[in-house]
């Protein structure tokens, strides 16, 4: 009776499997012949460890370190949507300005992509915007008309209030600059970009004081 002759690359995974199933429990492992087995140490011997597992051994996997791969089209996107919004706001009158950017603060974040490397000023984006609807909430007037630009609608803060309410976005505006610096570390990378978004952050705030 003749064989059939298997692949070489038949054989080998034929070896392997054998050796797995059957190498902890003292049995042989097959050669990739037909009616011959070899022991677990002679199949290793045969076709060299790294193709043969040995018991209780594990692989070893190695793990590229994650970079964070910040970009420039990304960047500047975030940074002129903070300008061009700011510009906007800018032509309202002053007590429709904090809901205008609170909303220029959303779209902002909405910029980043939710890109990882980009997880900390998107975060800290949403956080100003929140911080900017808590004080028209608090300072709002619920009697005044919106204010309204393009396809946009704007609650207005209550004028006997409006310096105190600008002073207080002042100070969330400078916060989420501030933290978006921190946020940098010491990746000489991370800290350009997160620069240029903390100071497009804290440039808006100059259209609450007039």
């Amino acid at each position: 009776m003749r064989f059939l002759s298997l692949p070489k690359s038949v054989a080998v995974l034929a070896t392997v499997l054998s050796v797995l199933a059957f190498s902890g429990s003292g049995h042989a492992a097959w050669d990739g012949t037909v009616g011959s087995f070899l022991e677990p140490e002679a199949a290793i011997d045969l076709f060299g460890s790294s193709q043969v597992p040995v018991e209780g051994s594990r692989p070893e996997v190695k793990v590229a370190p994650f970079e964070l791969a910040f970009a420039d089209d990304v960047t500047g996107a975030i940074v002129r949507q903070l300008q061009r919004g700011t510009a906007q706001c800018g032509r309202l009158d002053p007590i429709y300005r904090i809901d205008c950017m609170r909303q220029v603060y959303q779209q902002a974040a909405g910029a980043t992509g939710n890109r990882p490397d980009y997880a900390a000023a998107n975060s800290q984006l949403r956080k100003a915007s929140r911080a900017l609807n808590g004080i028209l909430r608090q300072h709002g007037d619920r009697n005044a008309p919106k204010a309204k630009q393009g396809n946009r609608n704007y609650r207005a803060v209550a004028r006997t209030a409006l310096r105190q309410a600008n002073r207080q976005a002042s100070q969330a505006i400078e916060e989420a600059a501030t933290k978006l610096l921190r946020s940098a570390g010491n990746s000489k990378k991370r800290k350009v970009h997160y620069t240029r978004i903390a100071n497009a952050v804290n440039s808006t705030k100059k259209i609450l004081r007039s």
